[in-house]
């Protein structure tokens, strides 16, 4: 009997405190080495050194669709980079290394900046060297130096990579605001995985925990 009143109790404070925990911001900030966004896009060689690195975000925390990308005429969002509302940007370059049995290439540090634009079918991607149109930067990332790793002469690749958040703008997605410095406070760490020499890239960023290096 004592048991049964316990358990109603128990049931009774659950149902009181879900309402007040249902307004917590959708936004707080991911734990460390939680995964915080998931990326997909690609990379546009302009050399053979040197390139353009373009993902948009199906995953960035726990946003639904409608907060990261622009509908449809039936009012259903378009997961695609023509209609993502967040767009990542990083000019890279890579050394390759003299391993003569695979691809390995230092890549050095760089910048990545996250641009967001309301009307993301206002961007034009014919000069990937003007970016006027891309939107209002948000969060810029320094890109620590890694490699690039490649068993088949880059027809797929691997690049894991740590980037710190060292700039970060309020913004409004779907009418809440948004900081990425509330999802990863001190950055993150990105898995990429590329096909056709990174013509195609997917991957997942996990938060970095701690302080951070900034």
């Amino acid at each position: 009997m004592k048991q049964s009143r316990f358990v109603q109790l128990l049931v009774l404070l659950l149902v009181v405190s879900l309402p007040a925990w249902a307004q917590y911001p959708s936004n707080a900030g991911a734990g460390a080495s939680q995964v915080a966004i998931g990326f997909t896009g690609g990379s546009t060689w302009t050399s053979s050194t040197t390139g353009i690195c373009i993902w948009y975000f199906p995953v960035v925390g726990d946003l639904d669709l409608m907060s990261l990308f622009a509908t449809d005429s039936s009012g259903n969002p378009v997961v695609d980079r023509a209609h993502s509302y967040l767009i990542w940007v990083s000019d890279f370059s890579v050394q390759p290394l003299p391993i003569t049995s695979y691809f390995l290439a230092l890549a050095p540090a760089g910048q990545g900046t996250i641009y967001y634009s309301s009307r993301p079918d206002k961007r034009d991607f014919s000069d990937l060297t003007k970016r006027s149109t891309w939107g209002v930067p948000m969060a810029t990332f320094i890109r620590e130096a890694s490699l690039v790793r490649s068993g088949d002469n880059l027809t797929t690749d691997t690049f894991i990579f740590s980037a710190d958040l060292v700039i970060s703008n309020t913004f409004s997605l779907n009418g809440n605001p948004f900081n990425f410095s509330s999802l990863v406070p001190h950055g993150m760490t990105c898995f990429e995985y590329g096909q056709n020499g990174s013509a195609w890239e997917a991957g997942t960023c996990l938060a970095i925990g701690g302080s951070g290096r900034r």
